[in-house]
């Protein structure tokens, strides 16, 4: 076995080994209860202990105190060691839900690691890693949460447009997208696609930005627990974004009074009926508030995430990620 070895100019801790050891594909919960087990799990960190890790120390850990999360399986050299990792196990484990740090997009390798500013960070390849050590802290800036709430009936491209969006953005580490639902069970996405939802509202991160997807809404309408999760969550949030009919969500919960908004061109009149404080565009891509913006139907909630990036990370990282998706930015419109 090849030791690992101390890189001290760029306070990290690397360690190679067989690129064989590769993190389980499934979701993970960052509320998932820390369980240990002797034989779940796929080998993390090559068996060294996490919690001297962090420090910088290089010590092995004992199959007899083993913890198992998110699919991967921990070793430490104590009891102590064990124990602190379970009472504060966002401090100690992989960071990232085992992603890749440098390709947020890929799943890291639980062997190929180091520690920077004592926090463990897994990477896919060496290559991932080595860009990794040139300029660590530009891979570790925190990233911004972004929840796009589905629904049964909720339209495909209205909620997979903006999540490609925002997942590439700065190259997969300017965004942590996921999906939220009031519910724990799949849904249903025009009949076909079944999504399971990363959280529900009891469980999720705060949200930083917020998309409302359309489709077949009504049920969502209809639901007190949307009405009020999007209420309180937006409240906090950076930018709530809606897609299509998700507008009328946004107007259900009254955050769209004495506003400008705009949805799918079938529902325009419906818009203005129903929220007649809102003057509603029927001839904008979509409609930036602020705190709100609302697009039209289905493929202009792409050109509305572009916006909130450039918004946020400038025009360049925009133009960046449109470019990377191949996709041709319409009108602005109304800001």
């Amino acid at each position: 076995m090849i030791l690992p070895r101390i890189v001290p100019a760029l306070t990290a801790l690397v360690v190679m080994a067989p690129s064989w050891l590769a993190l389980p594909d499934r979701p993970s919960r960052a509320d998932e209860k820390v369980q240990p087990a002797k034989d779940a799990g796929e080998l993390a960190l090559t068996g060294l202990d996490p919690v001297p890790l962090t420090r910088g120390q290089e010590i092995k850990g004992d199959a007899k105190f083993v913890v198992v999360r998110k699919g991967l399986r921990y070793l430490f050299a104590n009891e102590q060691n064990r124990a602190a990792f379970e009472k504060e196990p966002e401090r100690y484990e992989i960071q990232n839900d085992g992603q890749c740090t440098s390709s947020p997009v890929t799943k890291g390798d639980p062997s190929v690691f180091a520690v920077h500013k004592g926090k463990i960070y897994v990477f896919f390849c060496e290559h991932c890693r080595a860009g990794f050590l040139k300029a660590p802290d530009e891979y570790t800036k925190p990233r911004k949460n972004v929840a796009i709430f589905v629904h049964d009936g909720v339209e495909l491209l209205d909620f997979a447009g903006p999540g490609e969006v925002f997942a590439a953005a700065g190259s997969g580490r300017a965004f942590k997208v996921f999906t939220v639902a009031a519910g724990a069970g799949p849904i249903t996405s025009q009949g076909f696609l079944k999504v399971t939802p990363s959280y529900t509202f009891a469980d999720c991160p705060k949200p930083d930005i917020i998309v409302l997807p359309g489709g077949a809404t009504g049920n969502a309408l209809k639901d007190e627990r949307v009405v009020e999760w999007v209420k309180k969550a937006s409240s906090n949030a950076e930018v709530t974004l809606s897609v299509c009919t998700g507008a009328f969500i946004l107007g259900r919960a009254g955050l769209l009074d004495g506003k400008n908004a705009t949805t799918h061109w079938a529902s325009i009149e419906r818009l203005k009926k129903e929220y007649p404080k809102t003057t509603v565009h029927a001839d904008k891509r979509f409609v930036d508030n602020g705190k709100i913006v609302t697009s039209a139907g289905v493929s202009a909630g792409i050109d509305a995430s572009l916006h909130v990036v450039e918004k946020l990370h400038g025009k360049e990282e925009a133009e960046k990620t449109a470019r990377y998706m191949q996709y041709r930015r319409e009108a602005p419109g109304a800001k």
